[in-house]
């Protein structure tokens, strides 16, 4: 009997280790789409993509990025605090011009950031050149989690100050997808 616990404890153990399987891909966390340059996602599939269909977000083309992806972008930490905050956070993730640099948006473009409760913001050109925006996955040292701000959040570094209500109206959280116009 105890031979057959051993080797049962073994084989859990070598299971619980095993190399992922290729079609155990991590999720998308983040999805841009529209005027993309780059596809590495097949199109809107209606049933597939349910929860873009609930929002109304059908495309073409799209650039999926999971956390890993996300990640593996050059990271900025910045240091952000709006008039209703207790205190001042630290966030960090890639710059937003990279993510769309990654997904072959283009510089003239618009772009839309949407949350996962539908709320959006649109920066214009000028209004992404106006600042060094971020896109963090991570706050105070721990990954954003979705029920949070997470899976991203859109801010920029306010430094010692602190940003108006109106300017924290652009810092879209559980941004889940960026529509390139």
């Amino acid at each position: 009997m105890r031979v057959f616990v051993f080797f049962a404890a073994v084989a859990t153990v070598l299971m619980l280790h095993a190399p992922a399987r290729a079609d155990d891909a991590a999720p998308a966390t983040l999805t841009v789409i529209g005027k993309v340059g780059t596809s590495n996602r097949p199109g809107f599939d209606p049933f597939r993509d349910a929860f873009f269909k609930f929002h109304g977000k059908e495309f073409e083309k799209a650039f999926a990025f999971d956390r890993a992806a996300l990640k593996a972008l050059p990271q900025r930490t910045v240091t952000a605090k709006a008039a209703p905050w207790p205190k001042p956070v630290t966030a960090s993730g890639p710059p937003l011009k990279d993510v769309l640099d990654a997904a072959g948006v283009a510089d003239d473009a618009t772009v839309t950031l949407f949350a996962l409760d539908g709320y959006g913001v649109t920066l214009s050109p000028a209004d992404r050149a106006a600042r060094d925006w971020v896109l963090a996955i991570e706050m105070d040292g721990t990954p954003l989690a979705i029920g949070g701000r997470g899976p991203a959040w859109l801010l920029y570094d306010t430094g010692d100050g602190t940003a108006s209500e109106d300017a924290e109206a652009k810092w879209v959280w559980s941004v889940f997808v960026i529509a390139a116009e």
